[in-house]
């Protein structure tokens, strides 16, 4: 089956071009930021997670930084 010659100018089809990575920039970029911000919430619920064990260990902070530096 033949192609259809565009009706386009070659103009035309770098300024779509052009749009289309602006667009794949911006979706891109707010990728990035919804990343960054689904770490620090992972990040934040560790450090939640670690600091229940400690309370209800029953250990002092010396105990258990003793611990993992040894």
């Amino acid at each position: 089956m033949a192609r259809r010659k565009s009706n386009l100018s070659i103009e035309e089809l770098i300024a779509n071009k052009e749009a289309e990575i602006e667009s794949l920039s911006e979706q891109l970029k707010d990728a990035k930021a919804e990343l960054k911000k689904l770490n620090k919430e992972k990040q934040a619920a560790d450090n939640q997670k670690i600091l229940d064990a400690l309370a209800s260990s029953g250990k002092s902070v010396e105990d258990v930084l003793n611990f993992i530096n040894n």
